[in-house]
């Protein structure tokens, strides 16, 4: 399994993070995107990103 989507994150489920995939849900993908702030980035449907809590 990969890193995370996030600009300048670099953690990853073998750090023990937990992972989840972007959705595929077309409304949610767009508020996802907009969240990770990347410019002129699209995520595929093997995109990740870590949550922190």
């Amino acid at each position: 399994m990969g890193g995370c989507a996030a600009p300048y994150c670099n953690n990853s489920a073998i750090k023990g993070y937990t992972i989840k995939r972007f959705p595929k849900n077309p409304e949610r993908r767009v508020i996802w995107v907009k969240n990770v702030n990347r410019d002129d980035w699209v995520p595929t449907n093997n995109s990740l990103l870590c949550e922190v809590s």
